[in-house]
């Protein structure tokens, strides 16, 4: 049966692949393909390319070149891509600077796991030879990263479980799962590596001609600028002759953004985004720091947040006028009307973007007294700083700080025809933003060491310099001490002197070497140039020998040790005086607030606002996968940590919702409370937020702070009422439930409190362990407090009872519950305290989970909700297949899983993702049911115990089906591996596939696919 089809179905996995009729799987027609189309809207094709970057339908590839670009406007000839696949940390390109383009719904010609050098392919190798397995479609691919996801992220199962699949072979016989050293590239002998990026997949796509191209695609995974992407962007686009849209994806908040040029663009951001290392560097903060958390945010936002938070406003700008003019040219009374600016409200530490810089108050007075300081004839006596000292003081305190402009000005001091900055300001600077570890002793040639007041900084700086120097820098400071270039500046003598005793008391010594090199170097010099202080070239030599001969007799040099700490001690007392903050971090914040304004911005919520994986998403996005605005500055002493909320992660909050919708279900099942449609709905996400100022407020405000968030964030989605009670409940959280506070709240207040108290603090199992009484609530003089702190109805727990035949039908389902979330906590937690139960979880199932890794991944992964849900079923799926006796084997012979190759049966679970997946969890079995069926099956309704029991004895009779695998060309072409396949369903059809080749003659590559159909199809 000849079907030609195209390949852009990822509707199925490869033992669910569905049979397509007509044209397939959405080729399109050459009439359909000669109709034209409207151009689609710009949020139509956001639309249409956030679903095909979020379903796994968006191929991109990096194009070497314009000149490769010429290749998109040829005959279409087949090219290899890589699907972008939204989550998965992929081996990173060699080249991060070429451009990556992306099209949608690519039709293939060929289909590779990994990269497959299919470049080969043009020297006369054939597709099937190329050392790589060529799977049959897309969907198999799809399948295929869906289980190194799996095993990568979220594998319970023992690391010595064998690592391959299995597969079913060409002679209609299974391959058993077995260990294969150096899977995926791992560097050592193991089954696999996936603490490393995974490899590439590999797509050959026809036909790809210049029209295919849809976007232009970039990952946020470092401290990229936007404007370095845009500038990519545009040239690629230019050398196209396409515009291109954006798409982003950023692994470590789980976003896919789609954007435009003029969502990003902004006239000076190359300027601005280049000045934030400028600001990181002025408080020690660690490069690129300040640009990966601005990556945090969606890029629109970043890069209206970079724009607005340095330009001046319009209504602002006469006032700034009139504050860059006292700053330029300072007097007495200057300080009072910059002051008087201030307090109307304007930013005087602000940063802004002016005459093509970005600069800053601070910046322009340290240039416009250095330009007066350098012009001075008499630089004691004309330059007064007492004029400009409270300028820079209310500055400093203000919290300005250096930008480039200020930095450029300290780094060139002592360079030839450049600005010297008067040393009493230089002092000031040191005292703000010390040390300067760029620092050497040339920038600091113009300044005398001899007055402690007015050359403190400078003093201390000299000093630091030369404790780090060996004995051959020493002298080669010497030298530049007395070369040319030094002298051509024009220093005093008594300026060059204070340098030269200084260096002999650190050990400098004019030795004949030294003397030789000077001696060379100032035959520049006539002998009759006046070098320095009226002296000649022979007059200067001999002055030099006679200072080093005399040193001793100079006071300077007698109490240099002395003079150093006189001048720390001068300095200090100015810092001091100037009150800056303890912390470098609390003085940069005034200047970094456009940071903390952008992450004060409230989340942009779904439309169907509710607890389902959308909302959820956005909320875990916004307040979980990155700091708060009240840490975001705090953040930026050291790199970006795995959680940014540790403990009250994304899986302990979803942990926390579990939690709430069983116990929900409980209370109403025991008559002991109802909720609302609409109450089921929101308490959840009540749940997911009480934790959302975690570490970003102090304790005793986190509550608080999430309740203003739940209230701003939802407003208008759900009725004010309810969203003020269910935020009261969470402000409640911290009160003790007698104290009269709580007794007085209205019943549905106490109801919502009820519940998240239970759903939050039955997560605190993961600080005490689970101890061999657990959960003990019957145990007497703690039962009535422990049950107060969960939010048990106290009249209810006064009931509790230690003796099996005597508890109540509350206690029962409570009890089995506790003990399932006990065992969900077992399987996420990192360290979690060991499990002191008789029959301890993860040892009953033999898992070994890694808790560390699955906790980091519920902060990336995209579907949150789905992939906790997953964890719940899955503890059902193990039940039942245990009841089955299917058990979990790690043995490399399976001889202990029964495991029959003919029948391709095992009766071992080896993987989560396949094996266990095969178990089926019946539909109509609650959340409440899924947590107790692991300790008390027969609390389950009739009709869910009912189903449990046909499971468990399906399983029994078929047992777990083993992994069909990756099906090579040579497998589906086979009689035998034919019958196996269609006994489980599976039909295989001959897919025949054209393209254009380099010549631009016609070709036809024939390709046999599985698929699953719903009647028997003859096979080929």
């Amino acid at each position: 049966m000849n079907v030609i089809r195209g390949m852009n179905c990822f509707s199925c996995l490869s033992d669910h692949h569905d049979q397509k009729s007509g044209t397939g799987s959405g080729q399109c027609t050459t009439t359909e393909l000669s109709k034209r189309l409207p151009v689609p809207s710009r949020e139509d094709e956001r639309k249409a390319l956030l679903w095909a970057a979020q379903s796994g339908r968006l191929a991109i590839r990096q194009i070497e070149s314009a000149e490769e670009a010429n290749f998109f406007k040829g005959y279409g000839t087949p090219k290899s891509f890589t699907l972008a696949q939204q989550g998965m940390t992929r081996r990173k390109w060699a080249d991060q600077q070429k451009w990556v383009v992306g099209i949608v719904d690519p039709d293939c010609l060929y289909v590779y796991k990994k990269e497959a050098d299919t470049w080969r392919l043009e020297q006369g190798v054939a597709a099937d030879k190329l050392g790589v397995k060529l799977l049959p479609d897309l969907p198999s691919l799809a399948e295929k990263d869906e289980e190194i996801q799996q095993r990568a992220w979220w594998n319970v199962y023992p690391r010595s479980s064998p690592d391959t699949s299995g597969h079913l072979g060409p002679n209609g016989k299974f391959i058993l799962p077995k260990p294969k050293p150096y899977k995926y590239n791992a560097p050592k002998s193991v089954s696999t590596n996936f603490n490393d990026p995974v490899p590439r997949s590999e797509i050959v796509v026809t036909p790809c001609r210049k029209a295919n191209i849809k976007c232009f695609f970039v990952e946020r995974d470092t401290a990229r600028n936007i404007s370095d992407i845009l500038r990519q962007k545009r040239r690629c686009e230019q050398a196209l002759g396409l515009p291109l849209p954006l798409v982003v994806f950023c692994r470590h908040t789980g976003s896919v953004e789609v954007c435009y040029d003029d969502e990003l663009a902004s006239e000076h951001l190359t300027i601005i985004e280049d000045s934030l290392d400028v600001f990181a560097s002025s408080r020690r903060i660690p490069s690129g720091e300040i640009r990966r958390r601005m990556n945090l945010l969606p890029m629109p936002l970043q890069a209206q947040a970079l724009s607005s938070g340095l330009s001046i406003p319009p209504d602002d700008q006469p006032k700034w006028q009139q504050a860059i003019q006292l700053v330029s040219h300072p007097c007495d009374d200057n300080y009072r009307e910059l002051l008087a600016l201030k307090a109307s409200g304007l930013s005087i530490h602000r940063c802004y973007f002016h005459e093509g810089n970005i600069t800053s108050l601070l910046d322009m007075l340290l240039t416009s007294e250095s330009l007066r300081y350098t012009e001075a004839h008499d630089r004691v006596t004309e330059f007064r700083v007492d004029k400009v000292a409270p300028l820079l003081r209310l500055l400093l305190k203000s919290g300005a700080i250096p930008t480039a402009l200020s930095w450029s000005l300290i780094r060139q001091m002592g360079e030839q025809n450049q600005l010297l900055m008067p040393p009493d300001l230089f002092n000031y600077m040191l005292a703000a933003f010390a040390p300067f570890k760029f620092l050497t002793l040339k920038n600091l040639w113009n300044i005398p060491l001899t007055s402690v007041t007015r050359c403190s900084g400078s003093i201390i700086e000299f000093d630091r310099i030369c404790q780090d120097f060996n004995d051959q820098q020493r002298q080669h400071c010497l030298k530049e001490e007395l070369s040319r270039n030094r002298l051509l500046q024009r220093p005093t003598l008594d300026t060059l002197q204070s340098h030269l005793l200084a260096l002999f008391h650190y050990g400098a010594v004019p030795d004949e070497e030294v003397m030789d090199t000077v001696k060379r170097d100032l035959t520049y010099f006539d002998d009759n140039t006046r070098l320095i202080d009226n002296l000649s070239v022979p007059g200067f030599i001999e002055w030099v020998g006679d200072l080093w001969m005399n040193r001793e007799a100079h006071t300077l040099f007698q109490n240099w040790p002395a003079h150093v700490e006189e001048a720390r001690q001068e300095l200090a007392k100015l810092k001091q005086s100037l009150d800056l903050p303890v912390d470098p971090f609390a003085s940069v914040t005034p200047v970094l607030q456009f940071m903390v304004d952008a992450f004060s911005k409230p989340p942009v919520l779904p439309d169907n606002v509710g607890d389902n994986e959308d909302t959820i998403f956005k909320v875990l996005q916004h307040y979980y996968r990155r700091p708060g605005p009240e840490r975001v500055i705090a953040s930026l002493r050291n790199s970006s940590p795995d959680t940014w909320k540790e403990y009250h992660s994304c899986s302990h909050v979803l942990r926390a919702r579990n939690n709430g919708l069983w116990y929900m279900e409980l209370l109403e099942k025991c008559k002991v409370h109802s909720f609302t449609p609409i109450e089921k709905r929101l308490l959840p996400l009540a749940i997911i937020y009480q934790d959302a100022a975690y570490k970003d407020v102090d304790e005793s405000a986190v509550k608080t702070k999430s309740a203003d968030y739940f209230k701003r964030d939802l407003a208008g989605h759900y009725p004010e009422k309810l969203l003020n009670d269910m935020a009261l409940a969470m402000v409640s959280m911290k009160t003790r439930a007698e104290d009269k506070a709580v007794q007085n709240l209205s019943e549905p207040v106490r109801r919502y409190l009820r519940v998240l108290r239970f759903a939050v603090h039955i997560n605190q199992i993961r600080y005490s362990g689970v101890r061999p009484f657990f959960p003990a609530l019957a145990v007497a003089p703690h039962k009535v407090p422990k049950a107060e702190y969960l939010g048990l109805p106290t009249q209810l727990a006064h009931d509790f009872s230690s003796e099996p035949d005597h508890q109540t039908e509350f206690q029962r389902h409570l009890e089995a519950a506790m003990h399932g979330a006990a065992d969900l906590m077992q399987l996420q937690v990192a360290n979690c305290p060991s499990d002191k139960r008789e029959n301890p979880y993860t040892q009953v199932y033999g898992l070994v989970p890694d808790g560390k890794k699955i906790t980091i991944q519920f902060d990336r992964t995209t579907k949150p909700v789905e992939i906790m849900d997953r964890f719940i079923n899955d503890k059902v799926r193990r039940k039942l297949a245990r009841e089955a006796g299917i058990i979990t084997c790690s043995d490399p012979d399976h001889q202990n899983c029964r495991a029959d190759p003919s029948k391709g049966v095992t009766y071992g679970i080896h993987n989560s993702w396949y094996d266990l997946r095969q178990v089926r969890v019946p539909a109509e079995m609650t959340r409440l049911e899924k947590m107790q069926y692991e300790h008390d099956p027969s609390l389950l309704s009739p009709a869910t115990q009912q189903a449990l029991a046909e499971e468990v004895q399906r399983l029994k009779s078929a047992g777990i089906r083993m992994n069909t695998g990756t099906l090579t060309q040579e497998t589906l072409a086979s009689k035998r591996a034919l019958k196996v396949l269609k006994d489980r369903g599976i039909a295989v059809v001959s897919e025949k596939r054209p393209y254009v080749a380099n010549d631009g003659l016609p070709g036809e590559w024939e390709m046999l696919v599985p698929i699953k159909t719903a009647k028997p199809v003859t096979p080929i």
